[in-house]
């Protein structure tokens, strides 16, 4: 089950869309009930905000910080919001859904807040292990190869969530990924991919990922972007054929 399943109730590949698709109205459209400057903290200092779209209540985590490169110190909710447009154009759900919308006169990014969700680095600290874990290492992996491509910190235990109940990971806080570098991260080495996020990198081609993504990156960031998607496939290529494609390639 994706991450986008999880909150959602199901796992099935074409009901999560739809309901993805939901998701993301109602956090364009739903009222804003509560708005809370405070219970976050942290660089960006976002927002905590409470929805009602009449059915439902639901709250959201909103980004407004918006200062891209080529300033010095690149932190942007513009960069949140590609990090979720990539991952709709690889078919995977890693990152929970986020949308673009104006709340109290500042614009920004607004995001499904993670509820029965722990953090990474509290599990490490609790030393709580996983029910399966192969299959929690198959979902670090994957987070790790999202990593290398928007080149983001390896694996943050802060921005790593894991749902209580089935284990299912997140990677959320993009905000100062995308940078210019045409090599993949330092320290963060791919070993394995899932199948899905495998395909999803054949099948990625530039137009389309450009177009998609222009809104938020400017045409460095594309091209890097590019060319580290075009290194985590010659790496996979590479692994596959020293030890076997049942070796690297999990479901």
């Amino acid at each position: 089950m994706s991450c986008l399943g999880v909150w959602l109730g199901f796992g099935l590949a074409d009901e999560e869309l739809n309901e993805q698709q939901k998701q993301e109205i109602f956090l364009r459209q739903a009222r804003v009930v509560e708005v809370d400057r405070n219970e976050v903290g942290g660089r960006t200092a976002p927002w905590i905000i409470t929805l009602d779209d009449g059915e439902k209540r639901q709250r959201a985590i909103f980004k407004h910080v918006d200062s891209r490169r080529p300033q010095p110190t690149p932190d942007s909710y513009k960069y949140e919001l590609a990090a979720y447009e990539l991952a709709k154009l690889l078919g995977i759900g890693i990152v929970p859904p986020v949308v673009e919308r104006e709340v109290s006169g500042r614009k920004g990014s607004l995001q499904v807040f993670l509820e029965n969700f722990l953090k990474e680095k509290d599990r490490q600290r609790k030393k709580i292990e996983p029910p399966d874990p192969k299959s929690f290492a198959d979902a670090l992996e994957e987070v790790k190869v999202l990593e290398n491509l928007v080149y983001d910190v390896c694996l943050d235990a802060d921005d790593i969530w894991i749902h209580k109940d089935n284990w299912t990971v997140c990677r959320v806080d993009f905000s100062e990924a995308f940078d210019t570098s045409a090599e993949l991260l330092q320290g963060c080495e791919i070993s394995r991919c899932s199948r899905k996020l495998y395909q999803g990198l054949l099948q990625l081609k530039d137009g389309a990922a450009a177009a998609r993504l222009a809104p938020y990156l400017n045409k460095n960031e594309i091209k890097a972007l590019l060319q580290r998607k075009n290194l985590i496939i010659e790496k996979i290529r590479k692994l596959i054929e020293e030890k076997g494609e049942e070796a690297v390639l999990f479901a």
